[in-house]
């Protein structure tokens, strides 16, 4: 455990030691998974696919996490929150903390969150690392994956209300942040003589990179009623990248997308659109993605069929990540507070001839390397408590 997260176990400790013990409240999730993917490249070699998550050996711990939270009730109006997090894919199991931040409850409608948090761009983007808490062994990677940001540290203004007989929520939220994640994993490397879209010269696929993200905003709109949920929202942000040279560059994502649980039928659906700067055409180019998901309860079990689709946005850049793919799941309930989840993924990666790359036969989709499809294997077992 670093320094840091000593620091703010410290803390919690600090304002937690002067309020009743039954105000304090610990709470967690977890999710124990296995992965596995038989997809082979154009040269009869393995194919990876999203950095490693699913290979040709089962891999056990790349989508395994752990999370803790603390919550403390500091006054009347006043909570403090923390949420510490551990994943397999991320740094081997080190501690990170997603969430510190504290909220300050203006009536029983208004309040305003204030620290650290974790950013409601998509539908379950602020959840989405707690399985037990949607249908899917993992949400839909076409729609979750062309977001790099975790979250922010700013302020986070919420209302919610009853109108008629359905629950309105309006979110609107401000902050900056420090972000780190890979140059476009499934594609070619940049070549010679760049920069080229925005990389730097020679770029290697995979390659980390560092990026902040000043100035951002934006707010999350949802109604709730007895049958489901509508949800739409919209961020924008500023993005520095110093090692590529990119400086006052900007970004936006937006979507909607709603949920349905009525007579035993599950449907879930979401369309997001991602548009960048120029000058981050290579790293993080204009996407487009949806999927659909139908699922069925019937006791215990909850059969569910899901299609994905992500392609190019107006930039046209030749890093875009293109694919297609059709999951077949199964969730059945093992207790109230746990879940058991299998699915099987076909793959489909669309090729990108834009400025002549990726012109073979074969697209790369989420992929490292080009592939025709690939089938992908997921089992997880989901928990909280």
């Amino acid at each position: 455990m670093n320094i840091r997260i000593v620091s703010i176990l410290s803390m919690l400790l600090l304002i937690t030691s002067n309020v009743n013990a039954t105000e304090v409240d610990i709470s967690g999730y977890a999710t124990f998974a296995a992965t596995y993917s038989d997809a082979k490249n154009t040269t009869g070699g393995n194919a990876d696919f999203v950095n490693g998550l699913a290979t040709n050996k089962i891999q056990f711990d790349k989508q395994t996490n752990l999370g803790l939270q603390i919550s403390a009730k500091v006054s009347k109006k006043i909570d403090l929150t923390a949420v510490l997090h551990a994943e397999g894919a991320r740094d081997n199991y080190n501690i990170a903390t997603q969430w510190v931040y504290a909220t300050y409850q203006f009536d029983d409608e208004l309040s305003l969150r204030m620290g650290k948090y974790k950013g409601s761009f998509y539908m379950v983007s602020d959840y989405k690392d707690v399985g037990y808490a949607y249908p899917w062994v993992r949400p839909p990677l076409e729609v979750y994956s062309t977001n790099p940001i975790e979250g922010f540290t700013g302020l986070d203004l919420v209302y919610q209300t009853e109108v008629s007989d359905m629950s309105l929520l309006l979110e609107l939220f401000a902050g900056s942040g420090d972000h780190s994640a890979k140059y476009i994993p499934s594609t070619t490397d940049a070549p010679a003589g760049a920069p080229y879209y925005g990389l730097a010269d020679s770029t290697k696929k995979g390659q980390s990179i560092s990026f902040d993200t000043p100035n951002a905003k934006g707010f999350n709109l949802a109604l709730t009623g007895n049958i489901g949920t509508f949800r739409i929202g919209y961020f924008e942000t500023g993005v520095n990248a110093a090692a590529f040279g990119i400086q006052n560059s900007f970004g936006s994502f937006g979507g909607v997308g709603f949920n349905i649980d009525w007579n035993n039928l599950v449907v879930y659906s979401e369309y997001i659109v991602r548009e960048t700067a120029p000058s981050l055409a290579g790293a993080f180019p204009d996407q487009k993605a949806y999927y659909v998901t139908f699922g069925y309860r019937t006791g215990k079990f909850l059969p569910y069929v899901t299609y994905a689709n992500l392609s190019k946005g107006k930039d046209d850049s030749p890093y875009a990540q293109l694919q297609s793919s059709v999951a077949l799941g199964l969730r059945t309930e093992v207790s109230d507070s746990a879940a058991l989840k299998f699915e099987v993924m076909n793959v489909v990666p669309n090729k990108n001839t834009s400025a002549g790359f990726n012109t073979t036969s074969s697209g790369y989709g989420l992929f490292d390397t080009p592939v025709k499809s690939g089938t992908v294997a997921t089992v997880t077992f989901d928990v909280i408590f």
